[in-house]
């Protein structure tokens, strides 16, 4: 009896063979079977390429110089999203304030009323004692000494508050040489290459930069194909296990790009320097068949553009990677009610404290009076307004159709009584001196969905190691905007 075997369940190695030489010569029995298999595998269709060994670049390195009006925030240094969202202020912490205001007072001077601590957030609340902030503000009115405050001192200018209060943005322009570099609509949070467009390409100089010689690499990555047929890769991730999405294009080329052709992308590093555009001029890569090959950057689409500057160009931001957030200090939601025909801004938080913001539970019984001989009327007078609810009408502003902020008034008693008016910094804008409208918003500013405006404290480091603190304003969507089921007088009949 015979058994026949028509496919080959394993290769094992042969436990009986003493040579190491012919072990390593990797001999086959059957070298058609491997030729077959590497036509299934369609290694028949390559091309008998060369690969990089060696590659010279030139690159040059343009600085990005500091923000009008704040020069000790140097891009080099600074994280750019500190510098784009620091506000005036932002030096004197809750810390500083008391430590300030308890060492003047230890002075035994007199001090007013008026300087003492007030709406300090959560947790520090509790603390009380004369505030370091306003006794340095006001040190020469009071004739206190710089001495006195114990080294607290803001160091340099107060930086330039580049928040726009009616867009809810932010909005700054650099420099790098003579090109203009310019950050428009900026949510806050995370600030890269992608936030500015340039106004021009960098001009060509006119000594070259000096020349780099290096050696190119494989690109590797996660999940990334291993280069030989025989060694083991990592189970863990597995692109090609995951079903791509057939209405994104994208990701069907990416599976395609990393299981197919990840063994012929091959990368070099390139010194650069955070806080500047860095350029390629010439890239020479030479070949394992002794040819040079002089590498052209795409023009008609690219990965890491900045609009406005050549593909060879690009800016190389100091920022801060993982940045510690502290809870949210104010919070404001902000949308149309398209029922009520207004717009909504309800504070939710305020100093790291809740507001209540709730519509009450139902209103106050109807009035009911009833004729002789008649049917009764009921008067239901309109719905009231939640506290912390604050509304925006439609108002021309310097030609400009603008939501300008109003104040709700309550018609319930025999005079009306208006509603306070808003406290977060979110909803004011210092341009206006408290004189309305003090607050305006672009409509475009609004989506249907709503906006969410934040304020939170983010601590980083700088490239040169030194802490920097500052105030964020991050703006984020809404799924819903507040609505406001309002309804206006209304005169029942009853029987």
């Amino acid at each position: 009896m015979a058994l026949i075997y028509d496919a080959v369940h394993r290769l094992e190695a042969d436990p009986f063979q003493h040579d190491g030489a012919r072990g390593f010569a990797a001999e086959v029995a059957d070298p058609a079977w491997f030729l077959g298999r590497q036509w299934q595998l369609g290694e028949h269709e390559g091309e008998d390429a060369s690969s990089p060994v060696r590659l010279t670049y030139r690159a040059r390195l343009t600085p990005i110089n500091p923000v009008s009006g704040q020069p000790h925030l140097d891009p080099r240094v600074v994280p750019a999203e500190a510098i784009v969202e620091s506000e005036p202020g932002d030096y004197w912490t809750p810390g500083r304030r008391v430590m300030a205001g308890r060492a003047v007072a230890a002075q035994g001077v007199a001090l007013p009323d008026d300087t003492l601590l007030a709406e300090l957030p959560v947790p520090y609340d509790v603390l009380d004692g004369h505030d370091g902030k306003a006794l340095w503000e006001r040190r020469a009115e009071l004739g206190l000494e710089e001495s006195w405050f114990d080294g607290i001192r803001p160091p340099g200018p107060e930086p330039v508050d580049l928040w726009d209060p009616a867009e809810l943005t932010y909005g700054a322009e650099f420099t790098a040489g003579e090109v203009k570099l310019a950050l428009e609509r900026h949510d806050g949070g995370t600030l890269d290459w992608f936030s500015v467009d340039a106004d021009r390409p960098l001009p060509s100089p006119a000594t070259p930069a000096q020349e780099q010689v290096l050696f190119p690499g494989r690109i590797r990555h996660p999940a990334a194909p291993l280069p030989r047929w025989w060694q083991i890769e990592d189970t863990n991730a597995d692109i090609g296990g995951y079903a791509p999405d057939r209405a994104h294009l994208a990701t069907l080329l990416l599976i395609d790009l990393i299981a197919n052709q990840s063994d012929d992308w091959f990368g070099f590093p390139i010194e650069a320097m955070a806080g500047h555009v860095v350029t390629l001029e010439e890239v020479v890569v030479r070949d394992s068949f002794g040819e040079s090959w002089t590498l052209e950057p795409p023009q008609s689409w690219g990965m890491f553009d900045v609009h406005g500057l050549d593909s060879r160009s690009l800016v190389v931001w100091a920022v801060a990677a993982t940045p510690l957030e502290g809870p949210v200090l104010d919070e404001v939601t902000i949308g149309v009610d398209e029922d009520a025909n207004l717009l909504w801004a309800v504070e939710h938080r305020l100093g790291g404290r809740d507001l209540p913001t709730q519509v009450p539970a139902a209103d106050d019984p109807p009035a009911r009076f009833t004729p002789p001989g008649r049917d009764g009327f009921a008067y239901r007078p309109m719905t009231r307004v939640p506290p912390r609810w604050h509304p925006y009408v439609i108002e021309e502003v310097a030609g400009r159709r603008r939501f300008v902020q109003a104040r709700a008034a309550d018609l319930s008693g025999p005079d009306p009584v208006l509603a306070p008016e808003a406290q977060s910094d979110l909803l004011i804008d210092p341009a206006s001196g408290g004189v309305h409208p003090t607050h305006q918003l672009e409509p475009a500013a609004i989506p249907a969905e709503g906006v969410r405006v934040e304020r939170r404290a983010v601590l980083a480091r700088a490239s040169d190691g030194s802490p920097v603190l500052w105030t964020q304003r991050r703006r984020q969507p809404l799924r819903k905007p507040p609505g406001l089921r309002l309804r206006f007088d209304v005169l029942e009949q009853t029987r």
